[in-house]
């Protein structure tokens, strides 16, 4: 005999983390580049990464680990605004790709392990898909600090005195991630379009799987 179950368990005990941290990627996406003719432009970027980087410890749960490689990350952070010197700017971008890689990859795992749709598992899922962006994103800035030449980025889209390129790079990543393409950024180092491939493979699998996932989950919640 087949009896109708909850079409949604609405256990929320994460999604309030996932979603503080998803509306604040979403407000630097949008708000840093309108600033990107000055130097407001790199600090309210800079402001939100930090904020971002503290949102990204909540929802990962404050774990000794997740901790542990906050503190290296969020230190060369601010050591990076304030100096700005290159070595510690190469550092603190790459201690940022470890600790975003480090929570998407947390929060996939939960997500995987979990056995039945919550309100926390959708947050969880939506959340991981754009903290894969600013993974992608940190690794485009990375490269065009080391080896500079490796992005066609327009003129407008570079922030203050510095010409920083940091928001057009995540700009790009989103792009990419989400397979929409629109031209205006482009990779001319052939490293630097195998990563922005990689990226679309990656996110167009995740849609993909995670999708078919939760409808499975869903259907055996129901049946």
């Amino acid at each position: 005999m087949i009896r109708e179950g909850p079409a949604l368990d609405l256990t929320f005990d994460r999604a309030p983390r996932f979603v503080l941290l998803l509306l604040l990627i979403i407000a630097e996406l949008i708000l840093a580049p309108l600033f990107s003719g000055s130097e407001l432009g790199v600090h309210v970027a800079q402001g939100f990464t930090t904020l971002v980087m503290l949102a990204a410890l909540w929802a990962a749960g404050g774990r000794a680990a997740s901790i542990l490689l906050f503190l290296p990350t969020i230190a060369a952070h601010l050591l990076a605004i304030e100096w700005g010197a290159a070595p510690i700017h190469i550092v603190a971008l790459a201690l940022r790709v470890l600790f975003f890689s480090y929570t998407t990859g947390l929060i996939v795992w939960r997500n995987v392990r979990g056995s039945e749709v919550t309100i926390d598992t959708i947050a969880g899922a939506a959340c991981a898909y754009t903290l894969l962006a600013l993974v992608w994103g940190n690794i485009y800035i990375l490269l065009a600090v080391l080896r500079p030449g490796s992005f066609n980025i327009p003129v407008t889209w570079l922030m203050g005195a510095s010409r920083d390129p940091s928001a057009a790079l995540v700009y790009f990543s989103f792009i990419t991630l989400t397979t929409i393409g629109y031209g205006d950024i482009t990779p001319l180092w052939p490293g630097a379009g195998g990563l922005a491939a990689a990226e679309g493979i990656v996110g167009q699998l995740y849609l993909a799987i995670t999708i078919a996932r939760l409808v499975g989950l869903h259907t055996s919640q129901r049946t």
